[in-house]
């Protein structure tokens, strides 16, 4: 239960940072650039004499919006489909099956740039596509589990006695997957963390004008020899992140 907390936690400090920053992250100081770690900038200043700290916290309140949508998503969209193919069966059954492969055929990185096109360049169009991208592998997956609860005697127990379809779902099927299909979706955040990082760097799902933590890779690779710090911390934040997510429901 305490180690659940962790990604809880994260995500409250990602989306925290993008209440308050110690500086305006797009604020130039040209005569401050590539100023070294002290007390007014933490982490120091980049290229451009931009506070990176203030950088870092605006990019993870962005990165926090993607995990957030994709979650929410993939987990609602995967789960309901999924455990309505199991219990409908038949040709509905193959249907929803069906249309859940094409959500895996289509790369993300074309869906990434129809949301785009769609909702602009943010992190929610991100989010919406690689929460989309998401939708198939869990519907997949959460056939696959509610199929297998399907099978217990206590369902069969339950059908026999005359339990309605709603009471099935609710009661005894959806308490006996959503466990696993949490601990899926946690382990993919981390994921999607990443996907979005390589969205935002190679321009896509990201408004390159502001923070995000693969922008800022994008953005500061010129300096990899120069001011290797630069590329560390973006780095960190991100394979921090990935850790806290995995590390947590991978146990």
């Amino acid at each position: 239960m305490r180690r659940a907390l962790a990604p809880l936690l994260l995500l409250t400090l990602l989306f925290a940072c993008g209440l308050w920053q110690p500086w305006d992250p797009d604020a130039v100081n040209v005569l401050a650039r590539h100023a070294a770690p002290d007390i007014a900038h933490p982490l120091g200043t980049d290229h451009l004499g931009r506070d990176l700290l203030s950088r870092l916290m605006a990019g993870g309140f962005r990165t926090g919006i993607v995990i957030l949508a994709v979650g929410l998503l993939g987990l609602t969209g995967g789960a309901l489909l999924g455990t309505l193919a199991a219990v409908l069966g038949g040709w509905r059954e193959k249907l929803i099956l069906k249309a859940s492969q094409l959500f895996i055929m289509v790369p993300t990185l074309i869906v990434a740039l129809t949301a785009a096109a769609v909702f602009g360049l943010s992190p929610f169009s991100a989010g919406v596509a690689l929460g989309l991208a998401a939708i198939g592998p869990l519907a997949l997956f959460a056939h696959m589990l509610t199929k297998r609860v399907l099978c217990q005697p206590f369902i069969m127990a339950a059908d026999a006695i005359g339990v309605s379809s709603g009471t099935m779902l609710f009661r005894h099927l959806l308490p006996n997957t959503l466990p696993t299909l949490l601990t899926y979706v946690g382990n993919q955040s981390g994921a999607s963390a990443i996907a979005y990082a390589s969205l935002a760097f190679i321009g896509l799902g990201a408004d390159p004008s502001l923070p995000d933590w693969g922008g800022m890779l994008f953005e500061y690779r010129m300096f990899l020899f120069d001011n290797p710090m630069l590329i560390a911390w973006p780095a960190l934040a991100l394979g921090a992140t990935v850790f806290v997510f995995n590390r947590t429901f991978d146990r």
